[in-house]
This record gives structure tokens, C-alpha cells and sequence, in this order.
């Protein structure tokens, strides 16, 4: 039992110093607007992963509000391909909340990637990226593993405490049963020889099971 609770509190440290890695700081450094066959790719340079939210309002505008995410100190914008940007503005609208919005002749069409540097890309409203994915899918496959080995010990436990339970009982019956016989030697007359022998291979069998509980 004691062995789960140490894995169990394994698996509480390695989450939560995941976590933690996931939490530090993250800051967007640059802003690039590249021009596609089909309207822009919108590249977002970051620490790491993002929550990204997209909106286009209109034909020529579009909205991104970012959670888990501020500004650096300095936001570089980068054109390619273009130069009929309209407006760029980077707000930060609350802890860690970012709203960007970018006003461009059919920038509705657009492609929005969040590129971390610690991680891989992703493009926003598709799957989570590969490494998050990963690192979730270990975590509850170390999760199952964890349960099962809890379950197992658990098990063991319960039947050694049984066995150990059902040890006790018959040696208690049996010093009983053996002290009748010594208070009542009418009992112990009664005894023929090979009931004696059963007997003496009865003490022997106790005090092996005595010997191997101590040990």
C-alpha cells in the first residue's frame, strides 16, 4: 500500500512540474504577415503554446484574442509578400490576454499559426500540436499504469492480511484445544496413538508458521 502512495505522489510531482513548464513566462515577440494565394499567413512567434481565439468581423478585418500569453517589451512586425497592411494594433487586455487586430484588404482569409519556440506549430482551430499531445497521452498511460500497480499491491495486501488472519484463528483454537487437554486428563487418556501423532504433526506445522511469521 505504502509503495502506491509513493507512486501515486510520483505521478502528483512529474504533472505538476509539467504544468509548471507549461505556466513560466511567455511572451509574443513578432508578428508576421505573409501573403498566400488565398489571403495571408498570419505567424505568431511566441515562448510556447498559446490558447489563440479568431474572429473576423468583417471582409478586411481580423481579431485574435490570445489567453496564457503578454506582450514582450518590444512586438516585431514583419511583412512579406505585402505591403497594403492597413493597420496593426497588439492590446494587452488583461493578465496574461493579448487581442491583436489587423485591418487588410480580404485579410479574412487568412491562416493563423502560433510558432513557439519551445514546441512545434500549430494552426489555430485545427488539433492540439504534437507535443502536447504526446505529453498528454503519456500522462494518462503513467496514470493507468499507476492504478493498476495501486490495485495490484492493494490486492496483495488484503490477502496477506487474510491469510495472516486465518493463521491467527487456528493457532488461538489450537492452544485452546491443547490446554483443555492439560486441564482435563480425561480428554488426554481418551488419546489413542495415532491421534497423538496427529497431534505432534500439528505442533510442528504452529511453530513453522510461527517461525515464518516472525520472519
Amino acid at each position: 500500500m505504502k509503495k502506491g502512495f509513493i507512486l501515486f505522489g510520483f505521478l502528483i510531482t512529474f504533472i505538476l512540474s509539467g504544468l509548471a513548464a507549461f505556466a513560466s513566462g511567455n511572451y509574443l515577440h513578432t508578428i508576421t504577415l505573409e501573403k498566400s494565394n488565398t489571403g495571408y499567413n498570419v505567424i505568431l512567434g511566441s515562448d510556447s503554446m498559446a490558447k489563440v481565439m479568431k474572429k473576423t468581423p468583417s471582409d478586411n478585418e481580423l481579431v485574435l484574442e490570445l489567453s496564457g500569453i503578454t506582450s514582450s517589451d518590444t512586438v516585431n512586425a514583419l511583412y512579406k509578400g505585402t505591403n497594403s497592411i492597413d493597420g496593426l494594433v497588439v492590446e494587452n487586455i488583461d493578465s496574461n490576454k493579448l487581442k491583436i487586430t489587423v485591418n487588410a484588404e480580404n485579410i479574412k482569409n487568412s491562416t493563423v499559426i502560433i510558432n513557439p519556440i519551445n514546441g512545434q506549430s500549430a494552426i489555430v482551430g485545427e488539433s492540439l500540436p504534437v507535443d502536447k499531445v504526446l505529453w498528454i497521452g503519456f500522462v494518462m498511460a503513467l496514470l493507468a499504469v499507476i492504478v493498476k500497480v495501486s490495485k495490484k499491491l492493494t490486492e496483495e495486501d488484503d490477502r496477506i492480511l487474510i491469510k495472516k488472519d486465518i493463521k491467527d484463528r487456528e493457532i488461538e483454537l489450537y492452544r485452546r484445544y491443547r490446554n483443555e487437554m492439560v486441564t482435563n486428563p480425561s480428554i488426554n487418556n481418551r488419546q489413542d496413538m495415532r491421534m497423538k501423532r496427529m497431534l505432534k504433526k500439528i505442533d510442528r506445522k504452529i511453530d513453522e508458521r510461527l517461525t515464518s511469521s516472525i520472519l
